[in-house]
């Protein structure tokens, strides 16, 4: 059976002035009566964003709108046959308001599985799930790609595959001289929430590299220009710098900070280029 759903996204907004929120949940209602939501628990992508905002600040408010939703779930329930009702309530509740929790305009979905829709929506809107490493990555190689053309270096470059018919490696920028790569850029997303897959991303990357190594197509200047996770974020920090460390021990390889001034970033780019190509 398919329901039809009703559903806002929860949105924490603190500086009206600015326009700025976070999306930090949805709510969700079906044609069958059922109302849910789920609100993400974790504080530091907010404060990461509003780095000037107390925490206890966003903490307070988002227990409050918990509590508040908490109470709604069972309203709904109990007059679950009531559909008029519960479809003006919900209106009421995700109607224009001045406070620093607000909704989105509603949207409308058909899922077979109400719990599933608010898994969906929550990954999409509040964890970005399209965001993937992947995207990411794409970004910063955008990015990257946006600061050699301020340069005379962006045409020197080029995608390219490193290794052999038996094993090769992608890079976006590639910089060949006498046929040979003299510097392989690669940029790295270590922004992750979990330590676990700052870890991951990193060893993969660590093995990809000592696997050309060991077959001897490495480029002789390989330079990571990696994203790091907020500093507030004591265990993905840690686990950065041991990845960082680990790929920079690598005979051939540097890492750089990607937060580094874009000059500086231009510096460390022209530091592996061989002279003779200067």
């Amino acid at each position: 059976m398919n329901y039809i759903c009703n559903y806002s996204i929860l949105r924490f907004l603190p500086y009206p002035e600015t326009g700025e929120f976070v999306n930090i949940g949805i709510v969700l209602l079906a044609n069958n009566g059922e109302f849910r939501f789920k609100i993400a628990t974790r504080r530091q992508r907010v404060t990461r964003f509003f780095d000037t905002l107390d925490s206890k600040i966003y903490i307070r408010a988002r227990n409050e709108i918990d509590e508040e939703l908490s109470r709604l779930v069972g309203f709904f329930a109990s007059h679950r046959n009531e559909l008029n009702l519960l479809v003006s309530t919900f209106k009421h509740l995700i109607q224009p308001r001045e406070t620093m929790m607000r909704f989105s305009e509603p949207g409308t979905l058909t899922t077979a599985n109400i719990g599933e829709a608010l898994e969906t929506l929550f990954e999409h809107y509040v964890n970005h799930s399209f965001a993937s490493k992947e995207y990411q990555e794409k970004t910063l190689e955008r990015q990257l790609g946006s600061l050699l053309a301020t340069t005379d270096l962006k045409q020197r470059y080029t995608e390219r595959r490193l290794g052999d018919s038996e094993y090769d490696v992608r890079f976006p920028f590639v910089l060949m001289a006498d046929d040979q790569a003299a510097q392989a850029i690669k940029p790295l997303y270590l922004g992750h929430d979990e330590p676990a897959r700052i870890y991951d991303h990193g060893d993969a990357w660590t093995a990809r590299i000592t696997r050309l190594k060991r077959g001897q197509r490495q480029a002789k200047d390989t330079l990571f220009i990696t994203e790091p996770p907020g500093e507030d974020q004591s265990k993905q920090v840690k686990a950065y710098e041991e990845v960082v460390r680990t790929l920079a021990e690598i005979e051939g390889v540097r890492v750089v900070n990607a937060k580094r001034p874009s000059r500086e970033l231009i510096g460390e780019i022209r530091r592996g280029i061989p002279p003779t190509t200067h």
